[in-house]
């Protein structure tokens, strides 16, 4: 084989030109001014809600105070809190970094939370700001309440004083069978922007705690629960919040990988607990026909109320009997979903997007009514021992 010859010249020139890269980028990047932490407002969590009546913005955005020496805090962290009034997102949030006296930034916001007036508007227009201005990132998560963005955010919790740093803990988490549907900036735009035009994301209900923490000093006041094991579903007109157990396994259906217990009850009163391992979900359409295979790998976790002369292990026949009943109770139940999507005319399965790939632009809008859906569920049990 002739050995490829590369010239002098060549390389001259290569090495002459990342040289002149060099340069630019050390001396124009020192050039560049990087403003201070002690001058930036580093915003936790923002929330936006939408009147109406008034055609204005309400955004509230919480902000870790970075002291220039730790001697100013005391050792704590200080967070503040803002809330402005705008005809755009962005005259709001211009409004607040003046009230701060601070640079804003979104580049540490991990928390998004939106009213549900808010999710009727254009959701490209209402996040370009957000992340093209302020620098939200795209992975943050977003979540909306049983009560404003900006009461949310005031509330404390037990664990913690501020709310986004206490959602940003408990929502970034492994997604689960706990109901918490992980959805991302960058899903809502994806799901909202595509033939289904609707998503589905975490409700937050706060309710003050029935037992309030002590401290050294002695009992805090006013502190927090969030329950968060509903969805909110929603589309271009209208939204739904679904109880707890569809919720769970709405969670199971769209969620990238599952984690977490998932649990079967015979009629005798006897339960079984499985633990997830791995999930795979695979939706093919054809033609105006879907079909959702979930393959689950699970392990025995715990069994109550059984009568048995020996430790029952992932073999026995009665376990293999659970495995296979819930696989049919969680297909049935995702089956139940289907029919609320198309009841309350609300795509949050994301199935006009499937069918789409496949029938191509002739397919009409607003066609769930004409999809036929057909999910089954299958649980394998792995000995783990």
């Amino acid at each position: 084989m002739k050995r490829l010859k590369i010239s002098s010249y060549f390389l001259r020139t290569k090495w002459a030109i990342l040289l002149v890269i060099a340069i630019i980028l050390i001396v124009f990047g020192r050039m560049i001014e990087s403003p201070a932490l002690t001058k930036t407002g580093i915003v936790l969590g923002a929330g936006i809600d939408f009147l109406p009546e008034t055609q204005e913005f309400v955004v509230t955005a919480q902000n870790v105070i970075m002291a220039s020496s730790s001697s100013e805090s005391g050792g704590q962290t200080t967070y503040s809190t803002y809330t402005e009034k705008g005809k755009s997102i962005s005259s709001a949030l211009d409004s607040i970094s003046r009230k701060m006296g601070l640079t804003l930034s979104l580049s540490h916001c991990n928390v998004l939370i939106l009213s549900q007036e808010t999710l009727k508007l254009d959701m490209i227009q209402l996040i370009y700001p957000l992340t093209g201005l302020y620098s939200l990132p795209e992975h943050a998560i977003v979540v909306t309440a049983d009560r404003s963005p900006q009461e949310l955010i005031a509330l404390q919790v037990g664990t913690t004083v501020s709310t986004p740093y206490y959602l940003q803990l408990a929502l970034t988490n492994k997604e689960g069978t706990d109901g918490m549907i992980r959805t991302t900036v960058k899903d809502l735009i994806a799901r909202t922007q595509s033939r289904s035009r609707a998503t589905a994301m975490p409700y937050i209900a706060a309710k003050l705690m029935s037992d309030q923490p002590i401290d050294g000093t002695g009992e805090l006041k006013d502190r927090y629960e969030f329950e968060m094991k509903q969805a909110l579903v929603f589309g271009k007109d209208s939204s739904r919040v679904l109880d707890e157990k569809l919720s769970e396994v709405l969670a199971l259906y769209l969620s990238q990988s599952a984690f977490g217990a998932i649990n079967y009850s015979f009629d005798t009163g006897a339960t079984v607990d499985f633990n997830i391992l791995e999930k795979d979900v695979k939706v093919k359409p054809k033609g105006r026909e879907v079909e959702a295979q979930i393959k689950m790998s699970v392990e025995l976790l715990d069994v109550q109320f059984i009568k048995s002369d020996s430790v029952l292990t992932d073999a026995d026949e009665i376990i293999l009997q659970a495995a296979s009943n819930l696989g049919k109770e969680l297909a049935f139940r995702i089956t139940q979903l289907f029919e609320l999507s198309k009841e309350i005319n609300i795509d949050f399965l994301g199935l006009q997007a499937k069918v789409y790939q496949s029938v191509g632009r002739t397919l009409e809008e607003n066609c769930l009514n004409t999809i036929t859906f057909t999910p089954t569920v299958e649980l394998e049990v792995k000995d783990m021992a």
